[in-house]
Parts: C-alpha cells; structure tokens; sequence
C-alpha cells in the first residue's frame, strides 16, 4: 500500500528528522572525547647524575631490583684453578725416604739436576776448606787453591740456576727436601689483585675434577715472587695430606681462599658494581623508585660476588639488578 505525503507533510517531517539528529550531535560534543592516561614521564636525573628518580609506574622499575644487604656470615671466596704438581710417594723397594713424583719430565729432571748441583756444591767445598788448610801449611800451591775456589763457585752458580727455575714453577726446593710421606703440593694462579688478602698460612679448602664430592683442606705455603706479565697472576703453591695416595700429579683441581667479612664490610653480587673510569660504583634505594649514586671499595671477588670494604653499610637497600641501566642515566651513556 503507498502513503502519499503532501509537501506540507515532508516539511514537517524534514524537521524532525533534522532535530534529532541535531540532538545526537549536540550530546556527542557535550561529552567530548574520552580522555587518555598520560604514559609515566622520563626519570628525573638530578645532582650530577647522582641522583635517579622514577615515578610511580615508569617501564624502568620493572628490571631494577633491590635487596637489604649485610647478612650475618656473608663471605666471598677467591676460586683459583689449580693441579697438583708434585706428590711424595713411598719408595718401590719399600725402604728409605718417600720419593717425590712429579707431574712432567721437565719438573723431574730440574729437581734431579737441582740434587746433583747440591752435591757437587758440598763436595767443591770440602775439597776447597782442605786445599785451604793444604795451602795453609804450603803443601798445596796457589794454582791449586784457585782451582778449588773456581770449582766451589762455579757448582754454587749450577745450584742456584737449577733453584731458580723451581722457583720460578713455584716449588720450594727445601720444602720438598723436608717433605713427609703423604704430602702433596698443588699449584695455583691467583689474579695479583688479590694478592693483599693472601698470607702465608692461609687455610683453603680443595676441590679435585677426577673426586667432586670431595674437599680436602689445605695450607698456602708461600707466594710466587714473580707476576706473569701476560695473565697478571701468581702462583701460590698449597700443601695437602695425600691420604691413601689417591691424588696423583697433573689432576686439576680448583681452590677456595676463604675471606671471612669484617665490621662492616658487606658482600654483593658482582654485577651489582659499576665501573667508570676506574671507579667502583653501585646504586643505593633510598626511598621506592628513588636510587643514589654511591662510590664503593672493593675487596676480595669472584666471577659471582664481591666484598665491599667501604661505602655501604649493613642495611642499606642495594641495587642487584638493573645497575647497567642506571648507570646509564647517571652518567649520560
């Protein structure tokens, strides 16, 4: 069925239609759009780079993490890989003094020259005291007497060379001299900046590849005296008991120095430190999402944690996580 509108009908409708959606538009903009969170804004570098400040949901926050440092007991150890050098061994005929094994040739014919040189010393200087005493009473001429002078030094030269390369290996002639049965001396190298919480005397404890469940204890027994120019390390020689012979010379080992924390030194993780232009720093939370820039000094470390002699104290809120972005925004790179 068709309706037929007059035009004074269309007219009215037209308005109407026109109105309401006058009306729709006219709430529309009453409304307005609808309003956006504005996103956190940058941190707030202050004092130098000093001090970081994030407001409250900044991205940053969610990889920066905090802990309470200064734990009773905290300490840190210097890991040193090692081997075993030298170890006594009983004498295959089953009398006499033990006999040392080492763990190379090389080793083995410096000691065994090292024991000949020694001897052929005292004999040169028996010899000289008598053609001293010859002389003395001119039994003996003065060629004679500057013969067996030239001999005594020049056995005394072949000595010290063949000392000074077991020195330099880091063994101790006279120690192996003095050796008991059952005693090992195992080798390590240790960075020369650790050197300062080093001593002779030192109880370590010992870890072997081929016995890792094991731990033996040990003593250093004395420092290299000289620093390896390629590795900036030296070697510390440590004396263990070899109960029931089952170390053997080459096994690898690694060594523990402990380092018990003093008054107020605290431990961290390592990448809690860091280091710009020398310089040893970490990141302190004082308040939440409210980090300081703090120089530290450093002890003993590992390859997983360190101990700080000064700058912090026990208590204080610790950056662990996240420094290398702080570091960042405190030092402009």
């Amino acid at each position: 069925m068709n309706i037929r509108l007059s035009s004074k009908n269309k007219f009215w409708l037209t308005l109407i239609v026109l109105a309401g959606i006058g009306s729709v538009a006219a709430a529309f903009l009453h409304k307005g759009p609808k309003k956006m969170a504005r996103p956190p804004g940058r941190p707030i570098v202050s004092e130098k780079g000093e001090r970081v400040e994030f407001k409250e949901g900044s991205p940053g926050l969610q990889i920066i993490r905090s802990v309470t440092i200064g734990k009773e007991g905290d300490f840190v150890n210097v890991e040193a890989p090692a081997r075993l050098i030298a170890t006594t061994s009983p004498s295959v005929s089953g009398e006499g003094e033990p006999i040392i094994l080492f763990e190379s040739a090389e080793l083995n014919d410096l000691y065994v020259g090292y024991i000949h040189s020694k001897n052929s010393l005292s004999r040169s200087r028996k010899a000289l005291a008598r053609i001293q005493d010859m002389f003395k009473h001119r039994v003996a001429t003065e060629k004679d007497l500057v013969e067996a002078e030239t001999n005594a030094d020049n056995d005394a030269a072949e000595l010290a060379e063949f000392e000074g390369k077991l020195r330099a290996v880091g063994l101790n002639p006279a120690s192996l001299n003095r050796a008991g049965a059952k005693t090992a001396w195992i080798m390590c190298d240790v960075p020369e900046s650790q050197l300062q919480n080093l001593n002779k005397g030192k109880k370590v404890k010992v870890k072997f590849s081929s016995f890792p469940n094991e731990e033996w204890g040990g003593v250093a027994q004395s420092l290299g005296d000289n620093v390896d120019p390629i590795t900036r390390t030296v070697k510390v020689r440590i004396e263990i008991m070899n109960n029931g012979y089952k170390l053997k010379p080459g096994m690898y080992a690694v060594v523990k120095f402990p380092e018990e924390t003093k008054g107020d030194t605290v431990v961290l993780p390592f990448n809690s430190i860091v280091t710009v232009e020398g310089r040893n720093y970490v990141f302190v939370e004082e308040a939440p999402g409210d980090f300081y820039r703090r120089e530290v000094t450093l002890g003993i470390s590992s390859r997983e944690r360190v101990n700080v002699l000064e700058g912090l104290t026990k208590g204080d809120r610790v950056v662990v996580e996240g420094a290398i972005l702080l570091k960042g925004l405190s030092f402009g790179f």
